[in-house]
């Protein structure tokens, strides 16, 4: 037997570093490798089901070519070289009749750090379209970060330092291993908790403070909590005076946020909000984690994001130790930016981008403005990678394969992603994709979004292939930690799967980019980027580097605010964004009344769903197939409050119509007293793998998936990112008992 040391992406980015025990082709154990910095310690039950998964018939294992309609499940296997051969001259004939822009490309949250290849592929065939769910996950947080920092924020928890631990919107016992991990030790050594939650999750049971506000209002409670706490003067004065720009124009803003207006928005108490208030500012230095919740509350995701951090700025938090560190990347590391040749798209390709012209932020508008701080502190080893930061927006793009406006998108590619599950308005995504000229899934697994494709083409797993991750990779954090892979991604007469660095560059060189693909394996990939820090190691090989420590850690001091100007225009942290108002935004954070709905809309559906909540084991729509998962969690819940429950007849265990105006779909109920009897939570991702594959059922696509029951439409996406609202007052519903 043979120990592989690899990096898991079962959930998250992050990579966590795992012991793989094999014998030949087979696992015989996963475990987690407890000497490495990102790890869930004993926190996920994923790793140990990791035999099933990757053995599983669900797998794909060859490519394979549609052979009748879209949707019947006819298929007909093909190698890899006609596969590539045949995708990549309907590509250049799709590219010479509609021009390059006419491809996109659709990405999930995190299979690896390999994103930059997708991207150095699209910049070189010339299309500014990759989107995907970083418009609602992490990619918010990292441009306000960058825009606010000029570099990454990160937990510096410390248990001689930190005095409080905050977890804001972020359920981590369910979707975060190794932050649960980090909040349970805050705990153990005697830091205070506080979490920002509409429900009592477990954390917020856990924790010494628990704030409830009503979803999507969490712009409005920041900036509240910034006027008790500037009025009385409980800010940290001499951070404030030395290291940030725009504290009078921010003073001035906050005041139209009193306590009372903010109970109002909030559903809290106005006591609540100042001694919330109070209590943050007594706890200094504090850790903040930010979790997707504020990105899904549109219009007021950026609003919520940027308040947040400003909040914690002023407080004391920020650049101190065990606080909140700046960071950057690595030394002596290529990042993902650095890897993407985002020179070789034109500037008239970029401003192509579908939706750059209307939420710039986080396209190129926005990144570039980011990337021209980023270069005078980096060079171009920055951490603002494209796939991370500069999007292609969603929604619109969807329109666009449907009414070629601005201009026709007739081709997609999906890795890592799966759109009829992961994106709103699921019936639109749905006619959209039919739409395509070219429909390619390039996946682990079947998926719905793979049925109605026309090439279908399998990826290697976490378990095959060596990798990093995401987060390090984009030089976000001054760590690298590298896996290597444990298990072979080919084995004759049984599977035949690419990892994506494979894949792309197999494309690209059958589309005249050959020279821009030198590497002809992963492994040759990490040492070129790790090549640095392999030389001061003296060591020749991955192979030698993740055996003597696989790992490579820059450890963030803090100062970095003394040290010299940071990577903004002003070279201090901006509480007025420069870049915003360059970019024809509001450089102060604000709140923002839902306006797209009618009085009508809000009687017909007086209810709010709290959708995109993590559940254990799943990850968004994966692992519905392995009977190991589903034994944990066979059905889809809603979670009902007691009291609505009883008006409506419904008891614990009823199945429950869930209705908007888009649609209505059935989950379980489950009734709590966790939450405001106005709110249901919801459960995403949900589709059947043992109902029929073939249309109109695609593995019961339609039956649960709350997707389908939400609305993408752009007025109603945040206005300066785009992303989709999953919470707040645009995803109003009704329920009644199926």
């Amino acid at each position: 037997m043979k120990v592989r040391y690899s990096s898991c992406y079962f959930c998250t980015s992050k990579g966590c570093a795992m012991k793989v025990m094999v014998d030949g082709e087979r696992i015989e154990r996963v475990v987690v490798d407890t000497k490495a910095p990102v790890t869930p310690e004993g926190f996920c039950v994923r790793p140990t089901l990791a035999r099933e998964y990757q053995e599983h018939p669900f797998r794909l294992n060859y490519p394979l070519k549609r052979r009748a309609e879209r949707g019947a499940n006819q298929w007909e296997e093909i190698s890899w070289d006609q596969a590539f051969d045949e995708i990549a001259a309907k590509l250049a004939s799709i590219r010479q009749r509609y021009g390059a822009e006419s491809l996109a490309t659709s990405s999930g949250t995190g299979r690896g750090a390999w994103d930059f290849a997708k991207s150095r592929f699209m910049n070189l065939f010339g299309s500014p379209n990759r989107f995907g769910a970083v418009t609602i996950c992490y990619g918010p947080r990292s441009m306000v970060w960058f825009t606010t920092f000029g570099g990454s924020v990160v937990p510096d928890q410390k248990p001689d330092k930190t005095k409080l631990a905050v977890l804001w919107g972020r359920n981590p016992h369910e979707g975060g291993p190794s932050t649960w991990h980090s909040f349970k030790k805050a705990k153990q050594f005697g830091a205070r908790t506080m979490v920002v939650d509409p429900r009592c999750t477990e954390p917020a049971r856990q924790a010494d403070w628990w704030v409830q506000l009503k979803p999507g209002t969490d712009a409005a409670l920041a900036l509240g909590l910034m006027q008790v706490i500037i009025e009385e003067g409980l800010y940290d004065r001499e951070f404030v005076d030395s290291h940030t720009f725009g504290f009078s124009q921010l003073r001035e803003r906050v005041k139209e946020y009193p306590p009372e207006r903010v109970a109002k928005i909030t559903g809290l108490s106005a006591w609540k909000v100042r001694e919330t208030a109070r209590f943050l500012a007594a706890h200094q230095p504090s850790t903040m984690v930010i979790g997707v919740a504020a990105e899904h509350s549109a219009p007021n995701s950026i609003q919520s994001v940027r308040a947040i951090n400003l909040l914690f700025a002023i407080v004391g938090s920020i650049d101190r130790e065990g606080g909140n560190l700046i960071t950057g990347p690595c030394s002596g590391f290529i990042p993902d930016a650095a890897m993407e040749l985002n020179h070789m798209l034109s500037p008239q390709q970029r401003a192509k981008q579908i939706g750059s012209d209307r939420f710039r932020l986080l396209s190129y508008p926005g990144w570039e403005l980011v990337e021209e701080q980023m270069r005078k502190k980096w060079g171009e080893r920055h951490p603002a990678a494209v796939y991370l930061n500069c999007l292609a927006h969603a929604p619109s793009v969807f329109r666009a394969m449907l009414t070629e406006k601005p201009y026709p998108v007739k081709a997609l590619i999906v890795t890592a992603s799966n759109p009829l599950l992961s994106y709103p308005n699921t019936g639109l995504v749905y006619k959209a994709l039919l739409a395509t000229e070219l429909l390619v899934t390039f996946d682990i697994t079947w998926t719905p979004t793979a049925l109605i494709s026309d090439y279908v083409l399998p990826a290697a797993c976490w378990l095959e292939r060596p990798d990093m991750g995401n987060f390090a990779s984009a030089g976000a954090y001054p760590l690298v930690q590298i896996g290597e892979a444990a298990l072979p991604a080919r084995v004759p007469g049984k599977y035949e799967r690419l990892n994506d660095y494979e894949f792309w560059r197999g494309l690209g060189l059958r589309l005249g980019q050959e020279e821009y693909w030198p590497w002809e394996t992963f492994e040759q990939v990490w040492e070129y980027r790790l090549r640095e820090i392999m030389d001061r190691r003296e060591v020749k090989t991955l192979s030698e580097f993740i055996h003597q420590q696989r790992w490579e850690l820059d450890t963030p001091k803090a100062g970095l605010c003394s040290q010299g100007p940071l990577a903004t225009p002003s070279g201090k942290v901006e509480l007025y964004s420069t870049i915003f108002e360059r970019l024809g935004y509001d450089p102060l954070p604000d709140y923002l009344e839902p306006d797209k709905l009618d009085d009508e809309t809000r009687r017909q559906y007086p209810l709010l769903n709290i959708s995109g909540c993590r559940t254990i084991p799943f990850h968004h729509s994966e692992f519905r197939h392995v009977q190991g998962f589903r034994r944990l969690h066979p059905e889809p819940i809603v979670e009902i409050h007691v009291d609505l429950a009883r008006r409506k007849g419904i008891a614990d265990g009823d199945w429950v119509w869930i209705e908007t105006p888009l649609g209505r779909v059935k989950q379980r109920a489950r009734l709590t007293t966790s939450f405001n009897p106005g709110y249901i939570s919801t459960q995403h991702g949900w589709w059947f793998p043992e109902m029929p594959a073939e249309q109109p059922s695609l593995h019961g696509l339609w039956e649960a998936n709350i997707n389908v029951t939400i609305d993408d439409d752009p007025e109603k996406c945040d206005p300066i990112s785009g992303g989709w609202p999953l919470k707040g007052q645009y995803l109003r519903c009704r329920i009644r008992k199926a």
